[in-house]
């Protein structure tokens, strides 16, 4: 598929969806976040579960959230799902989120947040300070992106972690998956030396998309191996079905 052949204009429409969604109260079915795979795969997501209480989240980030210590670095800290209920729990949060729109509605909710992706991260961290929880919840291990980019992204993320700061990271092992058509996306992957779980994806609303972006869905093990050549080591890693909390510890 030719990523670059649409009419779609390009704009923030994850940031767009979440301002429809918080607009209206964050209440169910009044937004929905349209995923498109490069396959022409698409999903839709309530875009109410990114204003949910802890009672409401998954058994990972519920897990995720419960070894949150001292400061926290929320990557991909969206509306502020997480991180204004850490600020509540005490910590001391800063959230990290590349779409405008989406770290709007997190500002007006109390985060502080720096308008960056994962990758350019540490190119704008000045007086920033260091971290004692890195949190990647909502299966934001994923914004590692693909196995050349994670191991430097980790890196890149130990450079602001604390003398004994810990990783907390929820995905999906894509192995699990009985659909065809994600086996056979997977397959392809691994076809073109990819991982199986590595995915191209963009955020549809209306007449507008974002730019294609790479999405890393990865089993515990293919992420311990990615942390071979990093500072970090997984300490643990909890399971609930195909769904996973992996906490990791500066070697």
């Amino acid at each position: 598929m030719d990523n670059e052949s649409t009419d779609l204009r390009l704009a923030d429409a994850f940031g767009n969806t979440i301002e429809r969604c918080w607009d209206r109260g964050g209440a169910p079915g009044t937004a929905y976040e349209i995923v498109e795979r490069d396959d022409g795969f698409i999903s839709a997501l309530d875009a109410s579960c990114y204003f949910t209480s802890p009672d409401q989240w998954s058994p990972t980030d519920q897990a995720a959230f419960a070894r949150c210590r001292g400061r926290v670095l929320d990557i991909g800290c969206g509306a502020g799902r997480h991180a204004v209920h850490l600020m509540k729990a005490g910590h001391d949060v800063l959230g990290v989120e590349p779409s405008s729109g989406a770290a709007r509605v997190a500002r007006e909710r109390g985060v502080t947040v720096i308008e960056q992706t994962l990758e350019n991260l540490t190119e704008h961290t000045d007086g920033i300070g260091v971290f004692d929880t890195i949190l990647l919840a909502g299966q934001n291990l994923g914004l590692l992106e693909s196995q050349d980019k994670a191991p430097s992204l980790l890196r890149d993320l130990a450079r602001l972690a604390a003398k004994d700061a810990v990783l907390v990271g929820v995905s999906i092992d894509p192995h699990h998956t009985t659909r065809p058509h994600h086996r056979v996306y997977g397959r392809n992957n691994e076809r073109r030396g990819r991982l199986f779980g590595q995915e191209r994806l963009r955020v549809r609303e209306t007449t507008t998309a974002t730019a294609w972006f790479d999405y890393l869905f990865l089993a515990p093990e293919e992420l311990n191996h990615l942390l071979a050549d990093t500072p970090w080591a997984m300490r643990e890693c909890l399971s609930d079905g195909p769904h996973y909390v992996a906490e990791l510890s500066l070697t």
